[in-house]
Formats: structure tokens, C-alpha cells, sequence
């Protein structure tokens, strides 16, 4: 068994050598030292010789100590380790590429249907849709073909009436969408029925409109703002933080745009920034203020690790590359608990930040439609949503009360 381990140790010694090489974080090295020491203690309790099923298997069941909440992603950490040591043994080569969670895909078992979600997903791509667009439409399509499979269907050409009616009230009772979801989930569903001739005749059970739930939005109050700006000149957060928060409170862009601006985009000469918007796919010039100007230029002359990944904003571990927009809700729930706002029954991530932004330009007197061209909206009549955020606003829309004595009104007199 010696000259085993041996080898299962060299193998794991050279992951960790080119991690090292690469930079990876302290914490995350850590992490993996971790889980290779237990690899190690599984296999001497099995007495394996190599890296066999049987080893893998048992490492993966091994108790996770942490709550449930982390343990999926542990066990999905540890599927990653199990990779790139097979793939090290079978190729002299080590897979860096992430493990993927299963997908509800993986749930469809109906040779026809299992081809649908891809096939769809190469169409929208064609058609020039955004990732967050296709993932969404890809999403719903999916549970619908999981629906026809518990319907006992075969194919999309065993639809009957009343099967789309009842998958979309499905959706509500089974709490995969919410009343404020709904619409956009099923523009998918509407576009993935209209490319079959047998399918599109279903497009009728389809609502054209379903209302939408419209909630006064609660944005930073004045107390909340000085406390931000506090916080934000105290050096408490990072540098590429406080750029981050900076820009999304003062310019209102979307986290995923904030996240794909790149280096060349920004005319510090002209003062200028130019996005290109990735939901929209519709360009944006933003004026280059002193306040977030000042904070990216900071960033990248003080902070900015050495890449040559083209993007503003990195990672802030090895290796070094483009910030995800999965990392904008953590930076602004971040800045609100160090500067002490409250966020009960608030909206999160940068959908709070455009609505400050929008009701900021609201109260200064801006029209409408020159919010929403900052904004970066296609309909105009989406920054009415705003009015909600300005009391001022909605009070000079109220009618006033009739005056009443002993009972009656005025008018009766």
C-alpha cells in the first residue's frame, strides 16, 4: 500500500504545487489541503491502492460538517477535487474547469425531450439573446418538458388542450415563480411553443397579460445616504468595493454591466464611460464623475491585482479575472451592514440602487424620459414604477377631501 500512497500523494502534491503556481488565495488553498487530507485517511481506511470508484464514492459520502445550507456546495467542492486528480492521472493534465451542480435537466429521461433544452438554448443564441435572457427562457422550457414527462408524454406532438393552462397553474402552486416573475418566465415558453408547427396552436392558453405586483419601493433615506458616504470614505471596505458601490449609486447601471466594463471603455480624457448593455444590447455614454472616477482610478493604480484580463473589476484571488455579477448583491449587503441601513422588507442588489438613483433624478425635476435613457430602459413607461419611491410625487396626484360637518359634506348644502 506504500508505494500507493505514494503515488495518490504525488498526485495530490502536484495539484496543490500548481495552485500554489497560480496564485490561488490562502483560504481557498486551505480548503483544498483539507479535503485532500481526508481523501487520504478514507483511502487508508479502505485500504485502496488507486484512485478507484469505490474511493471516490466513499470520499463523497463522507459526513459534512456544516449545516445544510453549505453542504451541497462541499459536496460539489469535493467532486472538483475527485476531477482534477483523475484528470491529472489520465491525461497529465489538470482540469481547472469548475464543477457544475446538477441541472434540472438531468431530470429529463425522455430521449426527445433531453435534446430540447440545447437545441432551444443553440436557437437563442442565433437570435442574439442575452445569457440572463436564455437562461431564463431555458429554465421554464425545461419545466415544462419535465411536465409533459409527468404527463406521460412522449413527445411534444402528445400535447392536448388544457396541458399548457394547467403547467403554467402548476408553476404557481408549486412556488417555481412568483406573481412578479411570471410575464418574462413565460415570453420563453411563448417563444419555444412558436418554433414547432405542431406546438404553436397551444400559443392561446398562454395569458397575453398577467398583472403585475406593484409594491412602494423604500429606498436610502437621507440619514442612510450620510451614512454610506461615511462609510465609504473610511476605508472600511476594499477599494474596488467602494468603486463598485460608488457606481451603482450614482449612476444606476445594472451589476452585470458594472461587472463586464473593461479598461479601454473608460475615456479619461473626454470623461467619459461607454457601455454597452448587456441585457439591452443598447449602448450607454455615462459621464465620468469625480466621486467614482476617482474611486476606479484608485482601484487600479492601488489595488488592481496584475492580470491580463482586460476588465476593470477582478477577483481578488487567483486566478485573477472577471468579478461575477454573482459577487454585487454580497458587495452592497456588505456596505448596508457596515454603515447600519436596515434592509427588512427592502429589495436587494442593484435593482435598489437603480431605484435610488431613478427617484434621486425624480425629485431633482428630470423627465421621465431622459431617466430612462440613463437608465438604459427599451419601454419609457417603465420609470413610472419610480413614482412609488417619491412621496412628494405621489401626494400631488391625491385628490383632496371633501369637507365634511355634523356628518354631511359641504356639497349637500
Amino acid at each position: 500500500m506504500k508505494g500507493n500512497e505514494i503515488e495518490l500523494n504525488g498526485l495530490i502534491e502536484e495539484v496543490l504545487a500548481q495552485m500554489r503556481e497560480r496564485e490561488y488565495g490562502q483560504k481557498i488553498y486551505s480548503h483544498y489541503q483539507y479535503s485532500f487530507s481526508l481523501l487520504k485517511s478514507v483511502a487508508v481506511d479502505l485500504g485502496k491502492d488507486d484512485l478507484s470508484e469505490k474511493l471516490v464514492e466513499a470520499f463523497l459520502d463522507s459526513p459534512v460538517n456544516c449545516g445544510e445550507r453549505w453542504a451541497e456546495k462541499e459536496r460539489t467542492h469535493r467532486k472538483r477535487c475527485v476531477k482534477m486528480l483523475l484528470s491529472l492521472a489520465e491525461s497529465g493534465m489538470i482540469d481547472w474547469d469548475r464543477q457544475k451542480p446538477e441541472s434540472i435537466c438531468d431530470l429529463l429521461y425522455v430521449k426527445v425531450f433531453r435534446t430540447e433544452p440545447e437545441k432551444f438554448l443553440r436557437q437563442m443564441k442565433e437570435d442574439g439573446l442575452s445569457p440572463n435572457t436564455t437562461g431564463g427562457y431555458k429554465r421554464i422550457v425545461t419545466y415544462f418538458l419535465l411536465f409533459c414527462q409527468e404527463s406521460s408524454h412522449e413527445s411534444l406532438t402528445d400535447l392536448k388542450t388544457n396541458d399548457v393552462s394547467r403547467f403554467i397553474a402548476s408553476l404557481y402552486h408549486d412556488g417555481k415563480y412568483r406573481p412578479t416573475t411570471i410575464s418574462s418566465a413565460l415570453s420563453g415558453l411563448r417563444k419555444f411553443l412558436s418554433g414547432n408547427t405542431h406546438t404553436e396552436r397551444f400559443l392561446l392558453e398562454i395569458p397575453a397579460h398577467l398583472p403585475r405586483e406593484v409594491k412602494i419601493i423604500e429606498v436610502y433615506s437621507k440619514e442612510e445616504l450620510e451614512a454610506i458616504e461615511n462609510l465609504l470614505i473610511s476605508g472600511q471596505m476594499t477599494r474596488r468595493d467602494t468603486a463598485v458601490c460608488r457606481l451603482l449609486l450614482e449612476t444606476g447601471l445594472r451589476g452585470t454591466d458594472i461587472c463586464s466594463l473593461k479598461l479601454k471603455d473608460i475615456d479619461w480624457e473626454m470623461d467619459v464611460i461607454y457601455i454597452c448593455q448587456d441585457k439591452t444590447k443598447t449602448s450607454l455614454a455615462i459621464p465620468l464623475r469625480a466621486s467614482y472616477g476617482n474611486a476606479i482610478a484608485d482601484y487600479i493604480l492601488n489595488e488592481r491585482p496584475e492580470s491580463k484580463d482586460a476588465h476593470v473589476f477582478l477577483k481578488n484571488t487567483a486566478p485573477f479575472g472577471k468579478l461575477g455579477a454573482g459577487a454585487i448583491r454580497p458587495i452592497l449587503q456588505k456596505m448596508e451592514r457596515l454603515a447600519g441601513v436596515q434592509k427588512e422588507g427592502r429589495i436587494s442588489g442593484s435593482r435598489i440602487t437603480r431605484h435610488h438613483t431613478a427617484s434621486s433624478m425624480l425629485r431633482s425635476g428630470v423627465p421621465m424620459p431622459d431617466i430612462s435613457a440613463v437608465l438604459g430602459h427599451k419601454d419609457p413607461n417603465i420609470v413610472s414604477v419610480y413614482l412609488s419611491t417619491d412621496a412628494a410625487s405621489i401626494a400631488s396626484c391625491t385628490l383632496p377631501l371633501p369637507i365634511v360637518w355634523k356628518g354631511e359634506s359641504a356639497d349637500d348644502e
